[in-house]
């Protein structure tokens, strides 16, 4: 799918989504990360649909048996679609060339109730967890739950066109990227390369501490100066970040050189040499195993599900090659941003000189292979690859985009247990990241596809022992056992690594997800001071009586304003937690009874200028960036959210008020910056402005929607509000 191509699927599955989402559960924020999850899932189930189905008979057998309510919808031909089918149609057209009306409509139907279904599992275990809002871990768990959407994964995984990259994992091929999408693609790697060194230093390194208090060297010997890379690693991130803020045009890329200068002067960079030379030194598989062998260890790992032990002993050495590998591709985007005509071309080429004088201290004939628990930094192969294989290799029918080893193994099949007779055959194994392929020799080039080992809820057994054979593993997967047998113990090493690594990544990324929100929800959230912000004060009976329907005060989700101060009602109107649509409703109809249009606007100006905390007690960055992710963030949004509504629904409140509120608001409106995710809100919200003013202006159109607000406002209760 091409990256013009991207932003149409974009513009046709973002509003769909986020209207399915908000309609059935307003009480729950729906993260962007999430949303995009969700739009690289169904663009998965199109391509599972268009490929599996061709006909339409097919298509409506496959959908009746899964969503049995799908025949009302699709017999209601005047309802309203969720996905546009003129859109649908043209899209599918562009990219598959099909064109057939009568099966966009019942693709569009299947892709509206896989969204309905995901939405409503993630909703169900976020709400489980006590969480309100679903970001793209929940999304990418839930998928993994669910058996419709397990088989169209391992589909699409199996049945992707050759060599093409599946827009779910990222393809990672930077030689044919444009200057933008390499920087788009560095900030992506550089924040996933942040989950490797949190996994490394918070899972594997943290729970063994315990073990050597006496003797910490003992493990920083092994896993060395990961937290000085870490630190650097926060604030680079945090750099780009405010370098993102920082433009004056968002439609331009953020400069990589001012992050890098920042750190190179200080000469930051040298922690990377030296944990190279850490983790590299000669003896470092003595004290490893050393480490390992330690009786407290021993029996922590023994308690441990998940296979853990196989865990720490094959897999974690490979991933602490992470930054090695990620320090090396520091210089190859470096390499590759340099030969762009770009203004900040000839700075890179400074930097990346820089770094290479470091770099000759991170070299090594053979690494392990990049080992991230995000797919996103795992090679794809290529093209020439693949038929090479189909060349070489009789009756090839794997369509894998991603491989991690093509070497041999020997094949051992253990005939009569009771008279120890034992065949073994070589084999040519070629892993992949969901199954194992060993193909027969037939002569010195040509190969026979002979076996295919599926590799789910599968367990390695490093223990087993067969006389006369060496290097033994066994993969035990479905009810059936495979005893392989390597060329060497070092191949036997990596063949286990890597099997750990396809065994337990989403285990990995699960166990790290559970621990980074453990930690933050630790973290006490900071706000602004309440002399400073009137919407921070304390809730009290002089401010805000609340009724809970309950009788359970702890409940934050299920209670009812029976009256309050107007700043009380500004805060929870735009509250960065709870979220109340009904209560805007509310609220905009009844608001003129107890404020003017201009005391609302000001009030909700103010509430949108929100002060840092003060530093009544030190707090730490990490605080400070909750702060602003958490509290200012959320708040700013719903502000313009009830400005959005303000506008939509009674603009005649602010054109006819004698205070000039519409050309305030429009001041507003124009201080924001145009830098951030509120732009596109502040520019949505200028337009509609635009808009509803030409429909006001029509005469006909002012008295019909001035009666509809007069209808509406006669039907409503007022609040009681303190003044």
């Amino acid at each position: 799918m091409s990256s013009n191509l991207s932003a149409q699927w974009e513009k046709l599955l973002r509003p769909g989504i986020s209207t399915l989402f908000y309609r059935e559960y307003p009480l729950m924020e729906l993260r962007d990360d999430a949303c995009q999850r969700i739009q690289e899932f169904l663009y998965k189930i199109l391509r599972f649909l268009l490929r599996q189905f061709p006909h339409r008979v097919e298509l409506e057998q496959w959908l009746y048996i899964n969503y049995p309510e799908a025949q009302y919808a699709l017999n209601r031909s005047s309802r309203k679609r969720i996905f546009s089918i003129d859109q649908l149609q043209t899209l599918i057209h562009k990219e598959f060339g099909i064109q057939n009306e009568m099966d966009i409509s019942y693709v569009a139907t299947t892709l509206e109730h896989c969204t309905k279904d995901l939405l409503k599992l993630a909703h169900d275990y976020v709400n489980r967890l006590g969480k309100n809002e679903i970001v793209a871990n929940d999304i990418d768990l839930v998928m993994n739950a669910d058996t419709i959407f397990l088989d169209i994964l391992r589909s699409d995984l199996n049945s992707t066109a050759n060599g093409s990259s599946s827009i779910y994992n990222i393809d990672t091929s930077i030689a044919a990227m444009s200057y933008n999408e390499l920087i788009r693609h560095f900030i992506i790697t550089e924040t996933q390369y942040k989950d490797d060194l949190e996994l490394l230093i918070k899972f594997f390194r943290n729970p063994l501490r315990q073990f050597f208090d006496v003797d910490l060297q003992t493990i920083e010997n092994i896993f060395g100066c990961l937290d000085d890379i870490y630190e650097l690693t926060t604030r680079f991130l945090s750099d780009l970040e405010d370098a993102k803020e920082m433009r004056d045009d968002i439609t331009k890329s953020i400069s990589l050189y001012e992050p890098f200068q920042n750190f190179i002067e200080g000469n930051e960079f040298e922690c990377y040499t030296t944990y190279t030379q850490t983790i590299l030194a000669t003896d470092y598989t003595d004290q490893y195993k050393k480490m390992l062998n330690n009786e407290q260890v021993k029996q922590y790992l023994e308690s441990k599900t998940d296979q853990i032990q196989e865990t720490y002993r094959y897999l974690l050495p490979g991933l602490l090659h992470i930054p090695i590998h990620h320090f090396q591709q520091y210089l190859v985007y470096l390499e590759k941003l340099a030969l762009f005509p770009e203004p900040e071309s000839a700075q890179l080429t400074d930097v990346l000189s820089v770094l290479r004088k470091n770099s000759h201290h991170i070299k090594r004939p053979k690494l392990y292979m990049n080992l991230s628990i995000h797919s996103f930094t795992m090679p794809k192969l290529t093209d020439n690859k693949i038929n090479n294989w189909k060349n070489l290799i009789e009756n090839w029918d794997i369509k894998e985009s991603t491989a991690l080893i093509d070497s041999h193994l020997k094949h051992v099949v253990i005939q009569n247990p009771s008279s120890n007779l034992i065949t073994c055959a070589d084999r040519r194994a070629i892993l992949f990241s969901t199954v194992l392929c060993l193909c027969k020799a037939l002569s010195h080039e040509k190969w026979k596809f002979k076996e295919k080992i599926w590799l789910r809820k599968f367990n390695i057994n490093d223990q087993i022992i067969i006389p006369d054979h060496e290097h033994i593993f066994e993969i035990q997967c479905d009810e059936k056992s495979y005893i392989l047998a390597a060329r060497s113990e070092q191949d036997k090493i990596q063949w286990l690594s890597l099997l750990m690594y396809i065994r337990n990544k989403s285990i990995l990324q699960r166990e790290l997800y559970n621990i980074l929100v453990s930690e933050d929800a630790q973290q006490v959230l900071l706000t602004p001071d309440p002399s400073r912000y009137q919407f921070c004060a304390p809730n009290s009976p002089t401010n805000i009586l609340i009724d809970y329907p309950t009788n359970d005060k702890s409940s934050s989700s299920s209670f009812i304003i029976r009256g309050a101060t107007i700043e009380k009602l500004i805060e929870h109107l735009t509250h960065h937690q709870l979220l109340h649509p009904r209560f805007v409703k509310s609220f905009l109809m009844t608001y003129k009874s107890y404020c003017t249009p201009l005391q609302l606007l000001n009030l909700l100006i103010d509430r949108y200028n929100i002060p840092e905390p003060t530093p009544a007690y030190p707090y730490t960055e990490y605080q400070l960036k909750k702060f602003r992710k958490e509290y200012v963030q959320p708040v700013k949004l719903r502000v313009l959210n009830v400005i959005r509504q303000w506008v939509d629904k009674y603009l005649s409140d602010l054109i006819e008020s004698n205070d000039h509120v519409l050309d305030q608001l429009q001041t507003f409106l124009q201080s924001i910056p145009d830098t951030g995710g509120l732009y596109q809100f502040k520019t949505s919200i200028l337009k509609l402005i635009d808009k509803q003013t030409m429909e006001y202006q029509d005469p006909s159109k002012k008295n019909q929607q001035r009666d509809l607000i007069s209808d509406e406002r006669d039907q409503m209760e007022d609040l009681d509000v303190f003044l």
